[in-house]
């Protein structure tokens, strides 16, 4: 796709329309202008490129003959990869290499005012002698042209130039300025080598002050170094003193707190009263076991004596030897009663004798289960009372603890502040002890490895590289000239710009508001006696050309398109026409009605032409019309109501089914457009139309209606006169044929053929020529492009209006 694609190229291309793309497919003309060749360029421009690259080149000649020899010498300096003296040791990073930036910043540095002067002052020159670069002849003779413009300006308006007084250290600053502005310094590749450059038209004065920025920059650094221990030492030594007395003090205050507070730590154990509290919780967890124990066994012998004293789980949950005896014999007893009650009977003396004995058994167990019981009652009330007493010590602890442990953490925070103190008090001490060592004998950051020496050849000018590019410059400066006025110019003009790119012109039509007679038929048509035959708008006569203006070049023009189009039958049926345009305001609409009209109006009063507005989104056939609140295709898409009900009679004999509405409740229109839908609304027109025309979107907007273009037989596409661009023109018919369309021509429209209205003439003069070098081959391959089946045996009759 290229730069001027537009959104068709987003439509699925038919797999078998392959032989039916016309005249795109195969051995299309490509663009004359396009097909221009870089050589054939140069060939036909070769007498201005030939000119301005011998202006280059004798333009090269003397400035080399006429520029001063200048002279670079060059130093080098290495710098250390490691960062400030100060924190140099025991510092996280400190040792890394140096970054870009650093590097960098040592370039700028050597470029300063500091290093300029100082250099300027190893060098003790004359304050008279010139460090600058001698300009070339010419520029100064310029440059003193412009200085005489400006004074004589400055006169006639009244103003003086300022005089500066020149002392011994404005002279010696100036100098510093000088070698500032003609001072080279970068870096080296990837290497801590800094080379530094100083060209002059003697080279021994140029060795002279590269050597002096070099030395300069070194002992600068190394004072610097110094300078930077120094003060080290001086800003360190009071906080030195301040941070001890810090960390005295906080070391004090953190004891004297914990005193206060009665804090005993005993390291990983905790505190002392954590260890009592977790003594006394597994205390209370014991006796709370103990109680709940007993109060277990009181409620058990409570339930026996409540109820059947003979139970037999009486052994099981005691261990009291009496109460097992006493369950034995009673158990012994009853079983003799039952015995001898079986075999005597229940009246007899010894049964009577034996229940005495069975009944003063069981008092004497529940005697003794009393007893038991009120044993049990105090050892539950004893084991509650412990129990409650080391609760309540339990939660004194606790409250105690809390206390203790809050003033803990203001403790430990006191703790925490001393040892910081006392850390930063140690590393202030290491910092101070190196500052004092190394004032003495600073060590120095950079070191010169290759000092100036006198250069034998001059570094500029560079002859030959200069007549070069003199002749390249002048060169390219035609080859661009050339191709400005190859490529100067892309809109559409004229139907054989049309016919120059390959593309068959259906009809070039004139701006209707530039007919003859325009006005008069539109006041005429306004004033008409019948309301119905009135146009609504201004827009609405211009759709309506073809009735209020029969005989104008309009509408003749629309009739040779109509014969070249449809007279011919070996061309085959073209039943559905779309109409579409490149960008909107081309007059689509007005085209499309007048067109429908046209071939309504060459047959019977019958009405067998369908005009369809497809343009969903602008709807400017239905506004027209008046029809737009109507039921349209949307609605007979979406089920609402039938063809017939849709259709009205307008525009003369033209049937007209509007764009229609959406509801809220419906899907999107691209969504109702399916191919059943489409295919049934246009079989169910067939049998008794001759002609659909569709007024179609903009080119960029197709792909939604990619179903209503596969019913189409052929698309008609229109583009302005003097806007739209050949490249977009060009780019929309691809994308057409691309997705399967067949592109029946180009119309042109709103063309004026008045004298005021004419392109550039070098960029006709280059399109007619290469237009006339063009094979005659392109009528034929035109022709293709007037149906979609490539079996027709078609004429070029077509190929331009």
């Amino acid at each position: 796709m290229n730069r001027h694609s537009t959104g068709a190229s987003f439509l699925r291309a038919d797999p078998v329309a392959g032989p039916a793309r016309a005249w795109r497919d195969g051995a299309r003309a490509p663009d004359p202008e396009d097909q221009v060749a870089i050589l054939t360029i140069v060939r036909r421009n070769w007498r201005s490129i030939l000119a301005l690259g011998g202006v280059g080149f004798v333009l090269a000649i003397i400035y080399v003959a006429t520029a001063p020899s200048i002279y670079t010498a060059k130093a080098r300096v290495y710098i250390e990869s490691r960062s400030s003296p100060v924190t140099a040791r025991d510092t996280p990073g400190a040792a890394t290499p140096l970054e870009i930036p650093e590097v960098e910043s040592q370039v700028e540095y050597i470029r300063s005012e500091k290093i300029a002067l100082a250099a300027v002052r190893r060098l003790g020159l004359s304050p008279t002698q010139d460090l600058a670069v001698p300009s070339h002849p010419l520029v100064a003779k310029v440059r003193e042209a412009v200085g005489a413009v400006k004074l004589f300006v400055g006169h006639l308006i009244g103003l003086s130039p300022s005089h500066k007084t020149n002392g011994a250290e404005s002279l010696e600053e100036r100098q510093a300025g000088t070698v500032r502005e003609n001072l080279e310094a970068a870096r080296i590749g990837a290497a801590y080598v800094i080379e530094v450059g100083y060209s002059l038209d003697n080279p021994t004065t140029a060795a002279a002050v590269a050597n002096a920025v070099a030395d300069a920059y070194v002992a600068t650094q190394l004072e610097n170094r110094s300078q930077i221990w120094k003060v080290a030492g001086e800003w360190i030594l009071p906080r030195l003193r301040e941070m001890q007395q810090r960390a005295s003090q906080a070391s004090r205050e953190a004891q004297t707190y914990k005193a206060e507070h009665a804090i005993i730590d005993l390291g990983k154990r905790g505190l002392v009263g954590e260890q009592q509290l977790e003594e006394l919780n597994t205390a209370v967890a014991t006796a709370r076991s103990k109680t709940v124990d007993a109060r277990a066994t009181r409620d058990q012998i409570h339930m026996l004596l409540a109820s059947d004293i003979a139970d037999p789980g009486i052994t099981e949950a005691f261990k009291d030897t009496v109460i097992i005896q006493l369950r034995k014999q009673y158990v012994d007893l009853v079983q003799r009663a039952d015995d001898l009650k079986r075999r005597l009977g229940p009246d007899h003396a010894a049964v009577t004798t034996i229940q005495k004995d069975v009944l003063a058994a069981k008092q004497s167990l529940r005697a003794e289960l009393e007893r038991l019981a009120a044993s049990l009652d105090r050892d539950y009330e004893v084991a509650k009372s412990r129990e409650d007493s080391m609760t309540s010590a339990f939660d004194a602890l606790i409250s105690k603890t809390l206390v203790t442990s809050e003033a803990r953490v203001k403790a430990k925070e006191l703790d925490r502040a001393a040892e910081t103190y006392d850390q930063i008090y140690t590393n202030l001490l290491s910092r101070y002890i190196d500052a004092v060592n190394q004032q003495s004998y600073p060590q120095p950051s950079a070191h010169v490895i290759t000092s100036a020496s006198v250069p034998e050849r001059p570094s500029a000018p560079r002859g030959s590289l200069i007549v070069l590019l003199g002749v390249l410059v002048g060169a390219g400066l035609g080859v661009s000239g050339a191709f400005a006025r190859h490529w100067f110019d892309r809109t559409i003009r004229a139907p054989g710009q049309l016919t120059g790119q390959g593309l068959p012109c259906l009809a070039a039509l004139p701006e209707l508001r530039r007919e003859p007679g325009y006005r008069a038929a539109l006041a005429l048509a306004q004033n008409h006696a019948s309301e119905a035959l009135r146009p609504a708008s201004v827009e609405a006569f211009k759709a309506s050309v073809v009735r209020f203006m029969p005989q104008s070049v309009f509408v003749e023009r629309l009739h040779s398109l109509k014969t070249h189009l449809l007279g011919n039958d070996r061309r085959g049926p073209v039943f559905a026409i779309g109409v579409t345009s490149v960008g909107g305001s081309t007059g689509k609409t007005t085209f499309a009605s007048n067109f429908a009209q046209l071939l309504a109006r060459s047959r019977s009063a019958s009405s067998r032409i369908l005009l369809i507005d497809a343009d969903v989104r602008q709807a400017t056939l239905s506004q027209l019309n008046q029809a737009a609140d109507q039921h349209g295709l949307l609605d007979v898409l979406a089920g609402r109501c039938g063809t017939e009900e849709a259709v009205r009679h307008q525009l003369g004999d033209v049937r007209l089914l509007t764009c229609g509405s959406l509801l809220p409740g419906d899907p999107h229109f691209s969504d109702l457009m399916t191919p059943e839908a489409i295919a049934g609304l246009v079989q169910d027109e067939r049998t008794h139309l001759d002609r659909i025309v569709v007024d179609l979107p903009a080119v960029d907007e197709l792909p939604t209606l990619r179903p209503l273009l596969d019913m189409l037989d052929g698309m008609i596409l229109v583009a302005e006169a003097g806007k739209t661009n050949i490249d977009d023109v060009v780019a929309a018919v691809h994308d057409l044929e691309s997705a399967g369309c067949t592109v029946l021509g180009v119309v042109l429209n709103k063309t004026n053929a008045t004298p005021a209205v004419r392109r550039g003439t070098i960029v006709d003069a280059l399109v007619q020529r290469t237009a006339s070098l063009k094979p005659a081959a392109t009528p034929t391959r035109l022709a293709r492009s007037w149906r979609r089946r490539p079996a027709a045996d078609v004429t070029d009759s077509g190929a331009s209006a």
